[in-house]
């Protein structure tokens, strides 16, 4: 009755007698769900359960008797069982079962994928930094990863706040527990507070179903709101009370819900500021800004882009099944000199851009990476914000490129400069005692310069 009952709704099902024969029968084929009787002619359904374990099998089992104990549910369950029936049941308990069975099926994997897929992405886009600025910030991170604090990253677009962001919850407690991420911007106002909270059915229309908000769905684990600062006036007192009390209600509803959520907070503006127009709560300022995080822009640490783009080079190489290209020494001085308003993110796609449409017979130049100049770049120097290179900028720039094309020899790079070595020494020495020469190439003069 049970087989044909599933096999009218089109769910391929076999019937079994054995517990011999099931196992046979589940090491040719297997099979999402196992309904088992406690009691078969050679042997028990508990037995059945143990060597499905065993096996290493992913499937889920229900058990089913007539002769029921507390005792024998209890340890059912302990061996895996995903759901236990006690003799006689209707057909509407057996269909609740199996659709139950079903459900957390489907949320296992949706949750196997979401892990995959996050997994993915961090490893796509990895948090990549070699800077003194970036170094201390991501070593406040270890700091406060460990703790439950509530951590409010601020930073322009594309600063990798996000990123940041994630690594706290990867090195935290909460680890295997839910991140959760919740755009603030993207979310009309009218229906934050249910993405906040969750609603009951009927709460509005169109709510026909009750749903959980971000907050219950990050129980255990991590909420990360993005963008705090886009959130309306009067939805902030209620987000003030959940972080302070960690308890709500949904909207539409009475009861109130207590959670346990570590909050990590994003905004590319200054809070503070937003704070004393009156956009932004003082006390919910105050609350999220217990351990304050900057990341600083890409133009503040431009020493750093030579590394990102042969990095992010790499990585565009291997996932586009491409060779990795090299990098002229004069395109790598107008990417450093670049003001990059889009930060890492621009820089990224930038590279990955000119790597696509990369020929594969020449080194990568400025032209590749299709730059936009600013109205007062000349394209020999570019122009980083409103900053204006001075004699001494372009000097440094240009023994710094001699250098590098004539592999740190300084009598050749003073050849090409159409000066003599002494003014190159001195040049060197005036400029940061001569570091740039030094980084460049472990090489000397090829020749010794005359008292």
């Amino acid at each position: 009755m049970l087989v044909s009952r599933l096999q009218r709704q089109n769910i391929p099902t076999l019937g079994i007698a054995t517990m011999q024969q099931t196992l046979e029968e589940l090491r040719k084929e297997p099979a999402d769900l196992l309904i088992v009787d406690l009691q078969l002619p050679d042997g028990n359904g508990l037995e059945v359960l143990q060597a499905v374990k065993q096996l290493g099998m992913n499937v889920d089992v229900i058990m089913m008797t007539g002769f029921g104990t507390i005792e024998t549910a209890i340890e059912a369950m302990k061996l895996g069982a995903s759901n236990y029936l006690l003799k006689p049941f209707s057909l509407g308990q057996f269909e609740l079962a199996i659709n139950a069975v079903i459900e957390q099926r489907n949320l296992r994997d949706e949750n196997r994928t979401l892990k995959e897929r996050l997994a993915e992405e961090s490893g796509s886009n990895p948090l990549l930094y070699r800077s003194e600025e970036m170094t201390r910030a991501m070593s406040l991170v270890k700091r406060v990863a460990t703790t439950d604090a509530t951590v409010l990253i601020q930073g322009e677009s594309g600063t990798g706040k996000e990123l940041i962001a994630r690594a706290i919850h990867e090195n935290s407690n909460r680890r295997e527990k839910p991140y959760i991420k919740l755009n603030c911007a993207a979310v009309p106002d009218n229906l934050l507070e249910s993405e906040f909270f969750g609603h009951e059915r009927g709460a509005f229309t169109g709510a026909t179903a009750r749903r959980e908000g971000r907050f219950e769905q990050a129980n255990g684990g991590t909420l990360l709101l993005d963008e705090i600062s886009e959130i309306p006036p009067n939805l902030q007192s209620k987000l003030l009370r959940v972080l302070q009390e960690q308890e709500f209600e949904r909207v539409g509803g009475n009861r109130t819900l207590r959670v346990d959520v570590r909050i990590i907070a994003t905004t590319n503006r200054e809070l503070l500021k937003s704070v004393e127009a009156g956009e932004f709560r003082q006390d919910l300022y105050f609350r999220l800004n217990v351990v304050p995080l900057k990341v600083p822009p890409l133009r503040q640490r431009s020493h750093e882009i030579e590394f990102l783009v042969q990095e992010f080079l790499k990585i565009f190489a291997q996932k586009h099944g491409k060779p990795t290209p090299r990098i002229s020494p004069w395109a790598l001085e107008q990417l450093s000199a670049y003001s990059w308003p889009g930060n890492v993110r621009e820089l990224r796609n930038y590279t990955e851009r000119a790597l696509i449409l990369w020929e594969g017979t020449k080194d990568l130049e400025a032209a590749d990476f299709s730059l936009t100049p600013s109205p007062t770049d000349d394209g020999l120097f570019p122009v980083t914000g409103n900053a204006f290179p001075t004699i001494a900028d372009v000097e440094k720039r240009l023994i710094n490129l001699a250098l590098k094309k004539t592999g740190g020899q300084r009598t050749e790079a003073a050849r090409l400069l159409g000066i003599n070595v002494r003014t190159l020494r001195n040049k060197l020495h005036e400029y940061e005692g001569g570091r740039e020469s030094d980084e460049t190439s472990g090489k000397t003069d090829e020749a010794p310069a005359s008292a």
